[in-house]
């Protein structure tokens, strides 16, 4: 596409429309294709268009007529659809995908990641960062809210942030800024104050009060004296994650995003969503899984108080299921529950309730049939080869159990380690696997000191899960890391490393096959392949337009690539040309700032580190 086309107002009228676009065997706009209902609303031209069916066909237009894909082929098929008022879209060469489905995202807490709600304080003077915080509190709302920071690195200023840094620019405004690590806070003497930590403040086991010469705290916390201020830490008001959530969808359709799965979200969350599905103010395709807890008793709390949404049009909001967690992740934390023990020869263990690990998997069982009897999907969060095994098990036993439920659609959530025995197992049954290229891409070979270079090269095995037929989907765990699926399609085919190195060239996938993860397969997971995935006639009519060959370019320039447009149900709501607030969220530094965060995130085992 020209690089100038997504800076300027596309959308005009279909006479204007360009010479088709040349290209190889590409699919005709057969009869079967248009309705008779009438000209299209919308037409694409001009474009290497990925249909994304299961025959791969390509295409150089689409046209779009009530929401709907009413037909797609030759460019000059297409244009005998357009009548005086069809608008129309010149993608100028460029790759036209189905919306993409970030089938793993944090809507709320990807949100909160930014101003006004977190204020980004990665910044190299103790000048810098005060100024941040003064430009917070005289934006703030009400005297005495919270400012919250986070991104500080005491390797890059002179000294950690402390309360005499402050308190002359905040006021009344208690302030807590998190380092970029997760290990260390910063909080003022009136945080200080509302959780009672004076000069005579014990540090609890593993943690520092850092203090001065005189013997009072600075306001610098260290690892687990961080949990000396988090309890007085109010949560987000519905009003401010309301605000992150509108924040989040911009950001998303800015990267091509049309849908999404948002995992393990509390009913307060959903209330809010269906509020803003009612009104029409929710323009982003979300299957929600509700949070179930670590135990039985807890999944039969949530599955009692769960009311389904009402006077919501499902395909843009609907409850799949629960989500459920079993270990934690296997970075330097070593918290995923491994067969094989990590390089120091510990394990890892379940964190369902239960004294012991037989009791645990029982209960984990316990949960997953539950929520199975109730005709509800599960999704599971387990990354190790034990933790993956004892959740496939429950599946089984679960579905064996209660046959009634056919085609429960459970899968594994990230799947990290899943051996190919259990894959061969969750391809006979239709047990899907979610994974998270672009995770793999930040932690790269970080991992060869816990887990050794075979396991770390293995981590993800997105080749070993296709060849042996599981359903895999991908998706960023936003915000753990950018919600660029471009980087996660150039992960997945390269496996290289942000800081370098390649970790398991036999785990390489095609861009073909990437693409199916993020389309196609991940609205099997929706349960909406009939409407959803594809361009094929009487699919919905969302549309990712990249400026650039996605398939046929060098996979390590992919990245690089910007979305020119996006659009749902027909309408553009994103059209190349990005706001402020979307500018710097997905320019380059900010995102290689946050993935560095994300792998730091996961490397302490806080996977998922959502704020909501």
């Amino acid at each position: 596409m020209n690089a100038g086309i997504n800076r300027r107002r596309f959308l005009g009228q279909a006479a204007g429309m360009a010479a088709g676009a040349a290209g190889a065997p590409v699919l005709a706009a057969g009869p079967a294709s248009a309705d008779g209902r009438g000209p299209a609303d919308l037409i694409v031209y001009n474009g290497r268009v990925q249909v994304m069916d299961r025959h791969m066909r390509r295409a150089e237009a689409v046209a779009i007529r009530d929401g709907v894909v009413m037909a797609v082929g030759r460019e000059r098929d297409i244009r005998r659809l357009a009548g005086r008022g069809t608008e129309s879209i010149n993608a100028g060469g460029g790759t036209v995908l189905p919306g993409i489905n970030d089938s793993h995202v944090h809507l709320g807490g990807y949100g909160l990641d930014f101003p006004p709600s977190t204020i980004e304080v990665d910044v190299a003077t103790i000048k810098e960062l005060t100024d941040a915080v003064a430009a917070a509190v005289a934006a703030a709302t009400a005297p005495d809210s919270w400012i919250r920071g986070q991104g500080w690195n005491e390797n890059r200023l002179p000294h950690p942030p402390r309360r005499t840094d402050l308190d002359p620019v905040s006021g009344d405004h208690p302030v807590v800024l998190r380092d970029f690590s997760g290990h260390m806070m910063a909080v003022n003497s009136k945080v200080l104050q509302l959780a009672g930590i004076t000069r005579d403040t014990p540090a609890p086991p593993g943690g520092v009060i850092e203090k001065d010469a005189a013997g009072e705290p600075t306001g610098v916390l260290r690892e687990s004296a961080q949990d000396l201020v988090n309890p007085v830490v109010p949560p987000f008001t519905e009003a401010e994650l309301e605000s992150a959530v509108d924040k989040a969808i911009m950001m998303l359709h800015a990267q091509g995003i049309t849908s999404i799965t948002d995992p393990g979200i509390p009913l307060t969350q959903l209330a809010l969503y269906e509020r803003k599905a009612r009104a029409s103010t929710l323009p982003l395709r979300i299957t929600a899984l509700i949070t179930g807890g670590r135990s039985p008793d807890q999944v039969r709390n949530t599955l009692a108080a769960y009311k389904p949404p009402r006077g919501v049009d499902p395909r843009i909001l609907r409850v799949a299921g629960v989500k459920l967690i079993i270990d934690g992740v296997p970075t330097a934390a070593q918290t995923a529950w491994l067969h094989e023990p990590y390089v120091d020869g510990t394990n890892g263990k379940p964190v369902i309730e239960g004294d012991t690990i037989e009791e645990a998997v029982a209960n984990m069982h316990a949960m997953i049939a539950l929520v199975h009897d109730a005709g509800m999907q599960v999704g599971t969060h387990a990354t190790g080869d034990a933790g993956i095994d004892a959740v496939v098990a429950g599946y089984l036993a679960a579905m064996r159990g209660n046959r009634r439920h056919r085609d429960p659609r459970h899968y594994v959530i990230h799947g990290d380690l899943t051996p190919p025995r259990t894959l061969r197992t969750m391809a006979r049954h239709d047990i899907g696997v979610n994974m998270n290229a672009t995770i793999k891409y930040v932690l790269g070979r970080t991992l060869d000191a816990n887990l050794g270079p075979e396991r770390t090269d293995y981590q993800w095995p997105y080749r070993t899960a296709l060849d042996l037929g599981v359903r895999v989907t991908s998706a960023s765990d936003a915000p753990v890391t950018s919600p660029s699926w471009l980087q996660g399609v150039q992960s997945a085919v390269l496996r290289k490393g942000l800081y370098g190195g390649v970790a398991g060239e036999a785990e390489r996938i095609t861009v073909r096959e990437a693409l199916v993860t993020y389309t196609r397969t991940s609205a099997w997971q929706d349960r909406a392949e009939r409407w959803k995935g594809t361009l094929e006639p009487g699919m919905t009519g969302d549309v990712c337009i990249v400026d650039g060959d996605v398939v046929g370019a060098d996979p390590d320039t992919l990245v690089g690539m910007p979305i020119a447009a996006t659009i749902l149900g027909g309408q553009v709501v994103y059209d190349g040309k990005p706001g402020p607030a979307t500018a710097g969220a997905m320019a380059p530094a900010a995102v290689k700032w946050r993935n560095a965060r994300g792998a730091a995130c996961l490397q302490r085992g806080a996977c998922c580190c959502q704020r909501a």
